[in-house]
């Protein structure tokens, strides 16, 4: 009798001890439904976080320039991946082609679609502006060269509805940009392919 009962006993610990030791392998399952994922051409990319700001964009300096379009264009691709405009729209003051396309990727996400790259990787920031004219309230032009992904974009029902292939030779933007309350903002934002970069 004694043997039976420790037989159940020790049954009865074996069993707890292995529905404990399957609770630590329910944990990364977690994880991995809030790791961020990128797009594919059948579905779009998932948990991507908003980029990080620092100090120095929020100076009314040549450094917090600089700092600014590097940091607005990583909200650029932000918005390409998850269609959420809300935080570049609170940098662009006039800029109407970019607040239009922000909308226009918000409203192509809201609707099921989606898009695969295009995201722009900034190369540098040149400042046209002179350094010493960089202050609150004036217009400062800055010339960006950019190399971005190839772009797919994708319909809800996941037919291709534009398409721009990869160009090694990127492409340039001029930036208008507006230091003023507390904070710069996008004024103009073009792809001027032909401008002409500043010698190093």
């Amino acid at each position: 009798m004694n043997i039976s009962r420790t037989a159940a006993t020790a049954a009865l610990t074996l069993l707890a001890l292995t529905a404990c030791a399957g609770t630590p392998e329910a944990t990364p399952a977690t994880s991995a439904d809030t790791k961020p994922s990128p797009a594919s051409s059948s579905a779009p990319a998932v948990n991507i976080q908003a980029p990080a700001t620092n100090d120095l964009v929020g100076e009314a300096t040549p450094e917090g320039a600089r700092a600014f379009l590097y940091y607005y264009f990583e909200l650029k691709s932000y918005v390409l991946q998850t269609g959420d405009s809300a935080a570049l729209l609170q940098h662009t003051d006039g800029a109407a082609a970019e607040q239009a396309e922000a909308e226009r990727l918000q409203a192509l996400y809201d609707d099921g679609g989606w898009v695969l790259g295009g995201q722009p990787k900034v190369e540098n920031v040149y400042l046209i502006t002179p350094e010493e004219e960089v202050s609150e309230g004036a217009d400062v032009t800055a010339v960006v060269p950019v190399n971005p992904d190839a772009y797919t974009e994708f319909a809800e029902d996941g037919s291709i509805s534009e398409q721009r292939p990869f160009s090694p030779a990127g492409t340039i933007y001029t930036a208008t940009i507006r230091y003023s309350d507390g904070a710069w903002k996008i004024a103009s934002l073009e792809e001027t392919p032909d401008a002409e970069l500043p010698e190093a």
